[in-house]
C-alpha cells in the first residue's frame, strides 16, 4: 500500500512560510515525496538539539551537516540560528557551512537569493528564539515569486543577512546520489526531515539501511513528525543500530 499523505493546509492557517509545501517530487529511484518548510518547525526541540550537538561533537574539529529537501532554506537557517544563539563563540563555526540539497532547481535558486516569505508565526518564532533577529534577517520590499506558491495574507519577505548566507551552501542534487558519495568519519549530522513519510514503507526501510551503512558510530540522523506518523521508521532505525536521543533525533551506535 502506498503511504502518501498530502498536507491539509486548512489545519495550519498561516503556518507555512513557503510555497514548496505544495510541491511533490520524484527521485532518481522513483520515490515520490513532498516538501514544506517554515522557521523553527516545532517537531524538533531546536535549543535542545543545538546544546546536544555542541556537547556531543566537542572533540571534533569539523562537523559535516547535510540537509536533504532544503526547500527555501528555513530549516537550514533555523539550525544555524540555534547553534549561534546557544553556542555563541567562534567554535560554532566548525558546524558550517551546512550543505543543503534540493532537487527543485527553482527552489534552490530562491534559497540562494536569501529571501523567504514569512508569516506572523515565522516572525514570532524568530523573536522567541533569538536575542536580536535583525542580525539574521532584514526587512525588504522585494517579492519572492515561486510557481505554486501558497498565498499568505499580509505576508512579508525577509532577506537573510551574510551571517546566515555565508553559513549554508544550497545545491541542486538528488539525495540518493549524495548518500552514495558520503564518506563519514563519525562527524556527520544528516537531516532528512519530513521526506520519508511520503515513501512506501518498504522503501523507508531500505533507505534507513543505506543511511545505517553510510554513517559511523556517533553520527546523527534527524527526521520529522510526518515521517514517524506515516511509517515505521522509528522501529527501522532501532533495528539498524540507531539510538533515539530525543524525539526525531537519532545517533548511530
Amino acid at each position: 500500500m502506498k503511504i502518501q499523505q498530502r498536507i491539509n493546509y486548512q489545519q495550519y492557517p498561516n503556518k507555512f512560510s513557503f510555497g514548496s509545501c505544495a510541491r511533490f517530487y520524484t527521485t532518481t529511484n522513483g520515490d515520490e515525496f513532498g516538501t514544506n518548510s517554515w522557521l523553527f518547525r516545532d517537531d524538533i526541540e531546536w535549543k535542545r538539539l543545538a546544546k546536544y550537538e555542541k556537547n556531543h561533537f566537542c572533540n571534533i574539529n569539523r562537523v559535516n551537516i547535510i540537509q536533504f529537501a532544503s526547500s527555501d532554506g528555513s530549516e537550514a537557517y533555523t539550525q544555524i540560528i540555534s547553534l549561534l544563539e546557544n553556542y555563541p563563540n567562534k567554535n560554532s563555526d566548525k558546524f558550517f557551512p551546512i550543505k543543503a540539497y534540493d532537487i527543485d532547481e527553482e527552489i534552490v535558486n530562491a534559497a540562494r537569493s536569501g529571501l523567504i516569505n514569512t508569516s506572523l508565526v515565522d516572525r514570532m518564532s524568530l523573536q522567541i528564539n533569538s536575542e536580536d533577529y535583525s542580525k539574521y534577517f532584514t526587512e525588504t520590499n522585494k517579492i519572492l515569486n515561486i510557481k505554486e506558491d501558497i498565498t499568505l495574507q499580509n505576508k512579508k519577505t525577509l532577506k537573510a543577512t551574510n551571517l546566515l548566507k555565508n553559513r549554508v551552501h544550497f545545491e541542486r542534487a538528488d539525495m540518493y546520489n549524495i548518500l552514495a558519495e558520503l564518506n563519514d568519519n563519525s562527524d556527520t549530522i544528516l537531516l532528512c526531515r519530513n521526506i520519508l513519510g511520503y515513501f512506501e514503507d518498504n522503501k523507508v526501510e531500505k533507505f534507513v539501511k543505506i543511511v545505517s551503512n553510510k554513517l559511523k558510530q556517533g553520527s546523527m540522523f534527524i527526521i520529522g513528525q510526518h515521517d514517524t506518523s506515516n511509517t515505521f521508521i522509528d522501529r527501522y532505525l532501532l533495528e539498524n543500530k540507531f539510538m533515539k536521543i530525543f524525539e526525531h533525533v537519532y545517533q548511530k551506535l
